[in-house]
């Protein structure tokens, strides 16, 4: 047997205890120094795998979807445009560096994206770029969202993903009332706009929340919008809509819409 080979105590695995750990050749009884255990749920690292970052997290998640076979023709539309947007993040982020270290976990209806960087304009820049045509893709496939960016400190385990850039994207993104990605207010609050080099992005002053508004650098989808193609698509989406707490985000999604392409 290879130094490198498990070896598996059949009277020691969780099929008989459910909470042991695996033995790895050369190891002691014990077991206090292996690399990998068992904690009740798979094979893992004794740390969890738990680091800490600095960078981007990117909150996303999907506009209407209480009762949303109600807008499409089978369950399986609705799964297979989900996949379809989710893979557009997904490839959008691996063509574009700075991409190493980056973080995508789908949690129902919901993206996180996390990318650690150093905090420069630049950064805020390349965001709003990677973002553009996946968010645009998403209405094409009617799958609205909602989105807040956020900077800061977070910290990732194989389960678990937390930290105040995390609480902070999370918060956001919960309050908005509209189809459309922004800065978190705090993190807004750090931008020079005069650093601010791109078409995708745009400051916005009334980036709409529960109860309440504020303003910030946000995602300059409609003047991307080719033929008014996404417009149409959320006017039908509206039309259908059956959740009436969904009308509000549609109007202020049309008012930053109008606010952009009239000027």
């Amino acid at each position: 047997m290879s130094k490198n080979t498990i070896r598996v105590d059949p009277s020691n695995t969780r099929l008989n205890s459910g909470y042991s750990n695996i033995p790895i050749s050369g190891i002691g009884s014990d077991h206090s120094n292996t690399p990998l255990l068992d904690d009740g749920i798979e094979l893992t690292t004794r740390d969890y795998n738990l680091h800490s970052k600095n960078g981007i997290v990117i909150f996303l998640d999907v506009l209407g979807m209480k009762e949303i076979q109600k807008r499409f023709s089978s369950l399986i539309e609705v799964v297979r445009n989900w996949n379809s947007v989710i893979r557009s993040f997904r490839d959008f982020i691996e063509r574009y560096p700075p991409n190493s270290g980056y973080y995508l976990r789908v949690l129902s209806d919901t993206i996180i994206i996390t990318i650690p960087t150093t905090p420069n304009d630049s950064i805020v820049n390349w965001t709003f770029d990677l973002l553009l045509q996946p968010f645009i893709q998403s209405i094409k496939m009617r799958m609205l969202l909602r989105g807040s960016i956020s900077y800061g400190p977070y910290y990732l385990s194989d389960r678990l993903i937390i930290g105040d850039a995390i609480d902070d994207a999370a918060s956001c993104h919960n309050k908005l009332k509209w189809v459309g990605v922004s800065l978190s207010p705090t993190f807004s609050n750090t931008i020079n706009t005069n650093n601010i080099d791109t078409n995708s992005a745009i400051w916005y002053n009334n980036i709409p929340l529960k109860g309440s508004c504020y303003s910030g650098l946000v995602l300059n989808w409609p003047i991307h919008d080719r033929n008014n193609e996404c417009y149409s698509i959320l006017q039908h989406e509206r039309s259908i809509n059956v959740d009436p707490g969904a009308e509000e985000k549609y109007d202020n999604t049309f008012k930053f819409y109008h606010n952009i392409v009239n000027g």
